[in-house]
């Protein structure tokens, strides 16, 4: 694999924390690689170049958004899907609804990765930001603060942490200097990490790589440093669900850091204390905020049921049906929507093979519309309990 996907790969193959929450927040939402490896996916789906090249890449041109969207994808793509496997001879990926929970988790927190720091522009920014005026890198410079020791870091995300934890401190500095605090946007806390790496005169091997992050432990920490107050309980800062949706990593940290400044003056206005991060709580936090700001799909159970007509699965699954289908109310039992687009995943091949012999193709889904097919049926079946 390239170089430049080192920061990934460590990322991917550090799998610290097994298993999932009971919650709907996945304390490891890179577990579902596994799912996304034993089905073959990789077979035909790069993720950031490393992996088959037959489908679009997961890192570069699929955003799957939410457990919704990620199965309207699938569906729509389901016909040369199967066209490319029996080809190939490949045999078709059967999921669980723990299954299909894991693998929309990974791939959605692919985009959470972020891309490698580029160490050019890391130093253009060090100047154009003016980290130059109180940092030095590579040689002492009296009065300054060198960041030499920071180069065993290999994530942004301990960079972020170092800097917030220091805000109030900087942005008195900064005042009373005249030098206005930087703000950061896109992947330039990447960068600026790239080049601290780069410049670096520590003469050391060590790298340390901040894990993905835990949202699980995220949200409790986000209660516990007070941050749920203001982000929550009261009308005193953004509401997180609606600001972090298709960010990286590195863009929430920038986020984060932007906001330092107003959030230590509330702080001091509220008689709070400023919150401060250790080992990989920033990283925890950042995790949260990211499946916080997972985009939310419209739908009801008056659409699904119209839906379940319009688009002919009435037809298949009525009373007396000669194809052996369960009727509306005996299907599953799910456990949860997982379950349900699992089972509606895997029917799809018998569902095609129905449809081309009476001369139709598999009816377009939109996640709208997955979501809204759930409530319906999954009402019908408590109600047939």
């Amino acid at each position: 694999m390239a170089k430049n996907f080192t920061l990934r790969t460590a990322f991917i193959l550090l799998l610290l924390v097994s298993g999932l929450a009971a919650q709907q927040l996945p304390e490891n939402p890179l577990a579902g690689r596994e799912v996304f490896e034993k089905e073959g996916c990789l077979n035909c789906h790069a993720v950031n170049g490393a992996g088959g090249k037959i489908g679009p890449d997961f890192g570069k041109q699929v955003f799957p958004g939410n457990a919704y969207d990620l199965l309207s994808k699938m569906w729509n793509h389901s016909r040369n899907m199967l066209l490319v496997m029996a080809r190939t001879k490949t045999e078709r990926p059967h999921f669980t609804g723990r299954d299909f929970r894991r693998l929309g988790d990974f791939l959605y927190f692919i985009r959470y990765l972020g891309q490698p720091g580029n160490a050019p522009t890391g130093r253009r920014l060090f100047v154009s930001k003016g980290c130059i005026r109180c940092h030095s890198i590579g040689k002492p410079v009296r009065g300054k603060i060198a960041l030499d020791s920071m180069k065993i870091y290999v994530s942004p995300v301990r960079l972020a942490q170092a800097m917030w934890n220091h805000s109030i401190l900087m942005h008195r500095r900064g005042a009373a200097k005249g030098v206005r605090i930087p703000t950061f946007s896109d992947d330039q806390f990447a960068d600026l990490t790239a080049y601290i790496r780069s410049a670096s005169s520590l003469k050391s091997d060590e790298e340390i790589y901040s894990y993905p992050g835990n949202p699980v432990r995220g949200e409790q920490l986000f209660k516990e440093k007070g941050c749920y107050y203001c982000h929550a309980e009261k009308p005193i800062g953004p509401k997180i669900d609606r600001i972090y949706t298709d960010q990286s990593v590195t863009e929430i940290a920038g986020i984060m850091w932007n906001h330092s400044g107003k959030m230590a003056e509330a702080m001091k206005t509220l008689k709070r204390p400023f919150p401060s991060f250790s080992g990989d709580q920033m990283a925890d936090v950042i995790s949260y905020l990211y499946f916080e700001g997972t985009p939310k799909t419209a739908g009801s159970a008056e659409l699904g049921a119209r839906l379940f007509k319009e688009k002919g699965c009435e037809s298949c699954h009525q009373a007396g049906n000669h194809f052996g289908a369960p009727t509306i109310g005996k299907f599953g039992p799910f456990h949860d929507k997982y379950d349900f687009l699992a089972a509606l995943w895997n029917h799809a091949p018998r569902m095609e093979e129905l449809l081309v012999a009476r001369g139709k193709q598999l009816p377009i889904l939109l996640p709208n519309e997955v979501k809204s097919l759930y409530l319906f049926i999954d009402a019908k079946t408590e109600a047939g309990k």
